[in-house]
């Protein structure tokens, strides 16, 4: 059973989240607290989907968190079971073209997404964003043996602290298409913030990690 809800996992959730930080509004609901990120969810209007949010405050610089954030060619090393993520076309500065695919073990089919993302800096407030939507380009038409999953919104804010501490939000609101019922997309999604927020800052602690050059001075 924990094999099958680890494999579920994977497919709900794949988006490697400008607009203002996710907690944005009211209506967010505390669903727990794990490894130092706080989970929230929220009713979102004309869905059977919970939005998802988590933050929390960890001992690592900005810049070696934005750059694991931007760094297409180390995505698959800290999101589970991803087989490709790539920068399709630059749209504009600071705005791609992305395809990511996840694969799964059979019988589940295979999930992918387009998406633009969409990055942000704002050197005043010293806050770095990214924000994924899903979008539809003839360039990359459904592929077969894949699911063509939808990410409603995954939104990334970074927020310097001071030089060794970062405040971290992600936001989720994603379909996984399928043939999976709401309720239990939603009993799975709980999970995605923390989980996830975990693996960037393993990712961004390990001795490789550079500080991006764009917000050195921040």
């Amino acid at each position: 059973m924990r094999h099958i809800i680890l494999i579920l996992t994977a497919i709900l959730l794949t988006a490697s989240p400008v607009a203002e930080a996710a907690k944005r509004g009211a209506g967010w609901e505390q669903v727990m607290t794990q490894e130092g990120v706080a989970v929230e969810r929220k009713t979102v209007p004309g869905s059977p989907l919970f939005a998802f949010r988590g933050e929390g405050v960890f001992d690592l610089p900005i810049g070696k968190l934005v750059t694991v954030l931007k760094a297409a060619e180390i995505a698959s090393e800290w999101v589970d079971l991803m087989l490709e993520h790539k920068v399709v076309r630059v749209v504009e500065p600071d705005k791609n073209l992305i395809y990511e695919s996840y694969g799964l073990p059979w019988p589940i089919d295979d999930r992918d997404y387009v998406m633009y993302e969409t990055m942000g800096y704002d050197a005043a407030q010293k806050v770095f964003t990214i924000d994924y939507k899903s979008v539809e380009d003839t360039a990359l038409p459904p592929k077969k043996g894949f699911v063509r999953a939808v990410a409603f919104q995954t939104y990334w804010r970074l927020e310097k602290i001071s030089d060794t501490q970062t405040k971290i939000e992600v936001e989720v609101h994603t379909d996984p298409k399928g043939a999976l019922p709401a309720w239990l997309i939603n009993l799975i999604q709980k999970d995605w913030p923390w989980k996830t927020i975990s693996g960037l800052v393993k990712r961004a602690a390990k001795p490789d990690i550079q500080v991006d050059p764009r917000v050195a001075d921040w």
